[in-house]
């Protein structure tokens, strides 16, 4: 016989069908025409229960924001070691927050149209923690002398993190077929961005 499911599990499965539930409508009928009592109909669920766990519709996304953000960190800090060359670690980095934070075109492109207007403020946590990500790779890379100390970090960093945000506009708007053909392009951008940078060899 099963055991019972602890009241944890239970609301943690509840939290991930209202999440579930939410991100199929925002996909299919967006953000802004997407209400709460639509979600709780669809969900069919009482709207005391939804806002048991979440105060409004825009919490849903933070919710799911928050923990994929927290998933693509995981990966990176598991993955990344001092000996992958520059271009390799941000490859991972890159790859680490496409795949966890855009699960799909239809509903990237709502994060995308709720985000991207703090891209720049500080108040984009897909924004700093990549372009953190970045940095730390880049002054890494200064370290074993792949790129030139007299490379602002900042700067590159900012140059790389816009070729990411536009490769995953034109993925998430159907010129680029896959995620993986996304990480490619950018990948091949960054590159002939090494061949201006990269420190000479003596």
């Amino acid at each position: 016989m099963p055991l019972k499911k602890s009241r944890e599990e239970r609301k943690q499965n509840t939290r991930e069908h209202i999440l579930k539930t939410a991100i199929d409508l925002f996909s299919k009928k967006g953000f802004e025409a997407t209400s709460v009592e639509s979600i709780t109909r669809r969900a069919r669920i009482a709207k005391g229960t939804f806002y048991n766990f979440f105060e409004k519709k825009e919490d849903v996304l933070l919710y799911f924001l928050d923990r994929e953000y927290s998933k693509s960190e995981e990966e990176i800090e598991r993955k990344l070691n001092s000996q992958q060359t520059f271009i390799d670690q941000v490859e991972l980095s890159i790859t680490a927050y496409i795949k966890h934070i855009f699960p799909n075109r239809e509903f990237s492109k709502v994060l995308i149209k709720e985000r991207i207007g703090k891209i720049g403020s500080g108040k984009n946590k897909n924004e700093s923690h990549l372009m953190q990500a970045l940095s730390q790779s880049i002054d890494m890379a200064k370290q074993r002398n792949e790129i030139s100390h007299s490379v602002n970090t900042r700067r590159l960093t900012e140059m790389i993190f816009a070729l990411y945000t536009m490769y995953v506009l034109y993925w998430t708007n159907g010129f680029i077929k896959t995620k993986k053909d996304c990480v490619a392009c950018i990948k091949e951008a960054i590159q002939y961005i090494l061949h201006g940078i990269t420190a000479s060899t003596p």
